[in-house]
């Protein structure tokens, strides 16, 4: 059904060629999101249908220990507009959004948490303001997490400020898209956990590359337990910020 869907799509793309025609690959990061992944892909399909958007959504599995691997795995099988990168081993949450950005196709290329907490139709509200900016980032309107995690967001966006001089309010809101052509400017190299999106603003700075933050929703997580706050994350954050600032010199 996903693909006849995909292919009525397309039709609607060759009979009525509208300004307002999209191409986008959304990447969803997966990291042992079983309870979530499956009606977030349906999520993205269903909206490339109602949008007519000629889309992919690209799984970045990351190593998952959980069932994610056969319910992507069963997804792609169901829709060919699904495709999957698999991570062997864990390796985090920026290596995963980059090697999905790194298979993605179309000409605008988004990323978007696959935990349920942004819903994808939420796109609606970056995609207007391409028309002015080739990169459009999200900013959580209201972050819809426990107390912890949104006071560890703001001391890791003074921790940024202070050591890059950047400040981004909610740096790390997981619902960006950006033009394709621009993705080997931003590309992050060395961030791998809390600071690949603070290295993707850092080479659109020194790029010259102009970008419009824009609120969007955010929601309470449904399924499964957030991973962002995790020891290991939060251990390794001061290591990684500063690495990150040697190797960019």
């Amino acid at each position: 059904m996903g693909q006849i869907l995909a292919q009525v799509a397309l039709a609607f793309r060759l009979l009525l060629m509208h300004d307002n025609f999209m191409e986008i690959s959304v990447i969803l990061p997966c990291f042992n999101e079983e309870e979530n992944i499956e009606r977030t892909i349906r999520e993205v399909l269903t909206w490339f249908d109602s949008e007519i958007i000629d889309g992919e959504v690209v799984v970045a599995n990351d190593g998952s220990s959980d069932g994610s691997a056969k319910i992507i795995e069963s997804m792609q099988k169901e829709d060919s507009r699904v495709q999957v990168v698999t991570h062997e081993k864990n390796q985090g949450y920026g290596l995963a959004v980059r090697s999905g950005l790194d298979a993605a196709t179309k000409a605008y290329i988004s990323f978007v948490d696959s935990d349920g907490q942004f819903h994808i139709s939420d796109l609606n509200c970056l995609i207007p303001h391409l028309k002015e900016h080739d990169f459009v980032p999200g900013r959580r309107r209201k972050r819809a997490d426990p107390f912890v995690r949104n006071v560890f967001g703001k001391i890791l966006g003074v921790l940024i400020f202070s050591v890059f001089g950047l400040w981004i309010r909610d740096v790390n809101c997981g619902m960006k898209i950006i033009k394709r052509d621009l993705w080997p400017t931003l590309r992050p190299l060395y961030g791998t956990e809390k600071f690949f999106n603070t290295e993707l603003y850092l080479r659109a700075k020194k790029a010259g590359i102009e970008w419009n933050q824009i609120d969007v929703p955010h929601y309470p997580r449904v399924a499964g337990s957030p991973t962002g706050g995790s020891g290991r994350v939060i251990f390794g954050m001061i290591k990684e910020i500063l690495d990150l600032r040697r190797k960019l010199k």
